[in-house]
Order: C-alpha cells, then structure tokens, then sequence
C-alpha cells in the first residue's frame, strides 16, 4: 500500500532505540534549567506551601549559570524582586556556606550571617532582605537529557540553592523535615527543563519533516521507497501520480496505474540482482495514455530503527531524449537541404555584389573586413602579385587606415543608422575620391551587434556640379540684378523728361480748339506718351524692393558658409568665425545678404588657388566705437589670405564689368554686392595688400534701410 511521503523519521545509529537525540555536549543540566524552566511558575507555589506549614517567613532561590560560573536570583518569598535580580555569587567565593552547598550538595545551617565567611556584598544583600539566619538547600537532581556542569575539574550535582529564613532559631532537625522539599524541587525544575526539551526537539522534528516533504516532492522526477518485498512504503507527489490509484479515477486510469506498479515491480526484481545499475523503464501516462521512457536508478536502503531493508528508485524522465534522437537525424537532413540552400544563396550574393558598382565591405566587431565586392578590393586590398612598397600598395594601406578610423567614429553614434563622407583616393589613377558612406549595424536575433555593413557611393562629380550649379546660380542672380537695376535706371532717367513732354501736350491741348486739323495729332502724341509711361512703369516693376524682416546674420553666415563647404576643403581653404553672440537681428533680406556673403567668400577662395584661410568676424557697435563704419550696426568682416589687390585695380573694383579673372569673370558680382549693401542703407570697405590678403568690411543698419522722408 502506497504511504504519501511526509515523514524524515529519526535519524539515529543502529542499536540506539528511540531515544531522541541527544544534547550538545556543552548543555548541561543547569544550563537548561536556567534557560528553558520558569522557575517562579515551578517552585512559588513549593514555598508558598513551605512558609505555611513550617513557618519560613523569607526566601530566595539562586540558580548556578555554567556560563557565568555564578549563582543568580531567580525567585524569592516576601522577598522585593529588585533585591533577588540583583543577588549574584560566584563560584570563586569557595568559603561561602552558600557556594559550598551548590558545590557539595550538602545542607547548611548559618546561624548568623554577619559571622559567617560571606563577602561584604552578598552580606549586604542578605541583610537587606532581612534575613539574618538561614538555612541553604541544595537543588540536587538528574536528568534524561542533560549531564552535570563541572567547575574545576568537578561536577556540580545541583542546579541552584534555596535560602529559606525564619524568625526563630534553626536546627538540625528543620534541615531534615527540608531535605524531602529540597529533593522534590530539584526534580521539578529538573523535569521542567526535560519537558520543555522534549517539546523542542518535538517542534524541530516537526520542522525538519515538513523540510523533507518540500525536499523530497521538489524534484521533477518520481522517487519510490521500496520494502524488501518490492511493494511501495513511501512515494513523492511525481511518483503517486503514476503508481496510487484513487477512487474516483476513471476505468483507464486505474488500468495505466496498475501496469505501471506491474511494470516497476519487474524492473525493480531485476535491477536486484544487478546493483547500483541504471536500467530503462517504459511506463504509460495515466492521463494522456502515453508511453513514458524512465532510467532507473536504484540503491539500496536500511531502516535502523528496525533493521528492515528496502530499496530507494530514483525514475529519470528520458523520453524527451529518445524524441530528441529522432529529431537529431531529421535536423542533420534539414541542415544538409539548409547548406545547399545557404550555398546557392552566397553564389546569388557574390554575385549580386559584383555587379554593385559602389563599394561594398561588411566588417565586424573589431573592424576586420569580413567580406567586400569588387571595387572594394580595388580601393582597399593590393594585389598579392604587388609588392607591399609599391603606390598602389601604400595607397590601399592608407585607404583602409582612414575607413577603419571613419566607421569607429561614426560607432560612436547610438543611432543604427549612420552615414557620413570620406575623401579617399583612387589607387589606380591616384584622383581624390569623395565617398558618402552609410553605415548600418547588422544584430543577431540577441540584439547584439555583430557587424557593420557600410555602402560607398562616390560623389566627387556629384559635389563638383554642385559647385557649379552654385556659381552658376550666382552668375545669373549677378545679371538678373545688374538687369534690374539697369531697366530701374533707364526707366528712372526717362521718366523725368517724359513728364516734361506730358505736361507740354496737356497745355496745347488745353490751347488748340478742336476744330484745329493739329488737334489730331496732339491726341495721337498725347496716347503715345501715356503708352510710354506705361511701358517705363513695367520696367520699374521689375526691379522691386525686396522683403525685409528681421535677420540672424550669425545664421545666415554659418548656412552660406555650409552651401560652399565641400567646394572649399576640396580647394585646401580653411574657414575660421569668430561670431557674435550678442550680435542683435538686423531688418534686411536673408537672400539678397546670402548672395552678397557668398560673392564674397568665393572671391576670397578664387585669391587662394594655392589655399588658405577665411577669416569671418561679426560686431556689434552702439555707436561708441569709432571703428565702425555707421552707428548702431553690424560689421561682417571677410578676410583671405590671398594674394591681394594690385593698386591700379583697387579704384575700379566696384565697377560694373570690371573683372581680375580675366575670362571666368562678369565683372558684376561685386558690383551688385554693393547695389545690395546700399539697398539695405549700409556700405561696403575694401582694404588689401598685394601678397598679404584682401578685407571687406560690410556695415549694415540694424533697423534697416532709412524710410522715405527720413534724413
């Protein structure tokens, strides 16, 4: 019959019995009464008896701690509970009537405590309590559990003293009708101390049973203890969902219960006589009717306590390796079809990447090419029949060095995406290349980075007609203006005389009576005129005034100077600002500023064909500083290391068509700078040096340009 398996059971050497365990062997008898007994609930009611029948008026019981080696009040009789916290003796006081009874468990009488050998602080402490003569009992008894304290090489055979005083005179006679009482005490705090010590190792037991419970039924696998005739003692919660039928299991059930008890008992008769082997074992699932495939692993057990023998089953659950078998051989056949299949997906790759005209290179985590294209090689890897001094070799070295050092800067972006230019160079015709690289991190199903794929795209020609499309947009706002402002100026000189011309016909008209035959004729050049003005007006209109609202010239600097960029690092030319920051907003129009920034900063590039620098400065003045041009204004200074304006030129530098570039030039774009520059109310200076460099110094009106009627 199956036993749930709740129970550790004693855990004792053979021949012991049931004796409960015993104590350390430091825990003494007195030890445990003085830690386990309550000795007021014990003994109170012991002396309360004694005071009544013998007449004792007073007393104290001291029970000896092993610990200290030192008799402590414990309880007392009409005796305050202060004075008997406070009463101590230690053993060393070996003359001590009270000291000598604990120690030789012999009664004694003290007829006057002030004459005995007491010290001067247990005397004090008698007397205080009033008692003068007494008698002291030792508390001798023996115990089942605990063996006796020893002090000096002795034991000590009595766990405390009683001091018991009275008004009369004692007697020999008082200490035998005490001795029975002074047994009887003994052995009920004796007994107390065994009782509350039984009741602990109950409690433990308790504990250490409901623990094997929870050890025993936490394992997965089923675990069976077997008597000597095969038949179940002791089943853990895995193993009775097998083997225990209950009463209202299904017909099914009942029968899968008993095959596998049928089953087990024939492995188990045949792992006897092979010991400590492990051996399969098929049982069936009563639940799902399933077959399951055990290991079965045997020992044998003896039970101490009666001698009998058994048999401890261990059933490891392997059914999930005989699946995991056959899985095994389907997953090598899925994993030969998945390599021929990867096999026919790298050849379409490779050939994918051959025919990608931009370079291609996948790099791991410590930036080592793992695999690159065609023209990838070309850029970055010589070839092994070129020797490594060679310039193609040194060039593909140098190529490698910067990619390696671009793509780590750019893994410092947390963003996955990553994209950036890099100027690399051409190891065959040794041409600057500019590269736009995009970098993308490639994660395993972790999350994990463990590569990085960067495409390359050459923009060189990209970024140079950029650079045209730029000067050419420059070039036609240069003539669209210069047209503007040439149509505004003949449309503005003709008109004055035109009007004149009006004024005259509109008085002969007034003159001439219409029967005159010129009259006609006044009416004809009277119409043309009209015409005319109207014409000029059209004119007029296609030089208007542009929009003005307020401006960040520190802004709008930093944008013009990023539209020219790449034009200048291509051309060696640095730029430094040195901006502003209080720099206020300036009335004026944003486009027409960017035009005459940009004419400017080309210029300064145009002076530098060897490179250089462009120093760009802006300030601010209030109208305290007399190195501005104009009060309250901003200063946008543009200065280049060039090489300068030759004397002669200087004058003609603002002059429309007048050009130093000799056939690239139209000669307008300073010309229409400066038309901008006025247009807004402010000037522009020119300083230069031949060999030492070019400055232009544009002051702008922070509220713009003056409205008309103003002075």
């Amino acid at each position: 019959m199956a036993v749930e398996f709740r129970s550790a059971g004693p855990q004792t050497s053979a021949g012991q019995g049931t004796a409960p365990p015993s104590p350390a062997p430091e825990q003494s008898v007195q030890s445990a009464v003085v830690h386990l007994v309550d000795p007021r609930e014990t003994l109170m009611p012991m002396l309360e008896g004694l005071s009544r029948a013998l007449g004792y008026r007073r007393a104290i019981v001291a029970l000896y701690d092993p610990a200290t080696t030192a008799m402590r009040g414990a309880i007392g009789l009409n005796v305050p509970d202060p004075l008997v916290q406070s009463f101590e003796i230690n053993l060393g006081e070996s003359q001590s009537p009270i000291v000598i009874a604990l120690r030789d468990g012999v009664p004694l009488r003290v007829d006057d405590a002030r004459t005995s050998p007491l010290n001067q602080q247990t005397l004090g402490q008698l007397l205080e309590m009033e008692i003068s003569s007494f008698v002291v009992l030792p508390l001798r008894s023996t115990s089942e559990m605990f063996g006796l304290a020893s002090w000096q090489g002795r034991d000590v055979p009595s766990v405390g003293v009683i001091i018991l005083s009275k008004d009369g005179p004692l007697t020999d006679a008082d200490i035998e009708r005490l001795m029975p009482f002074a047994t009887q005490a003994g052995t009920a705090l004796v007994r107390a101390s065994d009782v509350e010590r039984y009741k602990d190792s109950s409690e433990q037991h308790a504990v250490e049973k409901e623990w094997l419970f929870w050890m025993v039924n936490s394992v997965a696998d089923p675990v069976v203890l077997c008597d000597a005739n095969n038949d179940i003692i002791l089943q853990n919660v895995r193993a009775e969902s097998l083997f225990k039928e209950h009463s209202d299991d299904s017909e099914g059930k009942r029968r899968a219960i008993f095959l596998n008890n049928f089953f087990f008992t024939a492995a188990l008769s045949n792992s006897k006589l092979e010991q400590n082997v492990a051996r399969d074992l098929t049982l069936i699932d009563p639940i799902e009717g399933t077959e399951l495939l055990f290991e079965m692993i045997t020992r044998s057990a003896t039970n101490y306590f009666d001698g009998s023998r058994g048999t401890l089953a261990v059933l490891k659950n392997i059914t999930d390796l005989r699946q995991a078998t056959e899985q095994v051989s389907q997953n090598v056949q899925a994993l030969q079809t998945a390599e021929e299949e990867v096999r026919l997906e790298r050849d379409r790759l490779n050939l994918i990447l051959r025919s990608v005209p931009n370079p291609i290179i996948l790099l791991d985590n410590d930036n080592q090419p793992i695999l690159m294209n065609h023209e990838a090689m070309r850029l970055f890897q010589a070839s092994p029949l070129e020797s490594h001094r060679s310039r193609r070799a040194h060039i593909c070295v140098s190529n490698e060095a910067k990619f390696t050092s671009f793509v780590s800067q750019l893994r410092l972006d947390p963003a996955q995406g990553m994209s950036g230019e890099i100027v690399l160079s051409d190891p065959d015709s040794r041409e600057q290349l500019t590269m736009a690289v995009t970098s993308t991190e490639v994660r395993d199903e972790l999350g994990a980075v463990a590569a990085t794929v960067s495409v390359m795209q050459d923009v060189s020609r990209l970024r140079e007609l950029e650079r045209r499309r730029i000067e050419q947009i420059l070039f036609d706002s240069e003539k669209l203006a210069a047209t503007g402002r040439l149509a505004a100026s003949i449309a503005h000189e003709i008109n004055n005389p035109l009007e004149a011309i009006k004024n005259a016909l509109y008085l002969l008209t007034n003159k001439i009576p219409q029967t005159d035959p010129n009259f006609k004729f006044l009416q004809i050049a009277t119409k043309e005129t009209d015409r005319v003005s109207r014409i000029l007006r059209q004119m007029l209109g296609f030089y208007r005034a542009p929009k003005m609202e307020p401006t960040d010239i520190n802004r709008l600097i930093e944008e013009s100077e990023g539209l020219i960029e790449k034009h200048l690092r291509q051309n060696h030319v640095r730029v430094e600002n040195e901006l502003d920051s209080t720099l206020p907003p300036v009335i004026a129009s944003a486009d027409q500023l960017k035009q005459v920034l940009l004419n400017l900063m080309l210029n300064a590039q145009q002076a530098m064909p060897d490179g250089g620098t462009i120093y760009v400065t802006t300030r601010w003045s209030d109208g305290g500083d007399p190195e501005f041009l104009m009060a309250d204004s901003v200063q946008i200074q543009i200065r280049d290391t060039g090489k300068g304006i030759s004397e002669e030129h200087l004058p003609h530098i603002f002059e429309p068509f007048f050009s130093t570039k000799d056939t690239k030039g139209t000669g307008l774009g300073l010309w229409v700078s400066q038309g901008i520059v006025q247009a807004h109310g402010g000037s522009i200076k020119l300083r230069s040096r031949e060999g030492r460099g070019t400055t232009f110094s544009v002051a702008l009106p922070i509220g713009g340009p003056a409205q008309d009627g103003e002075a």
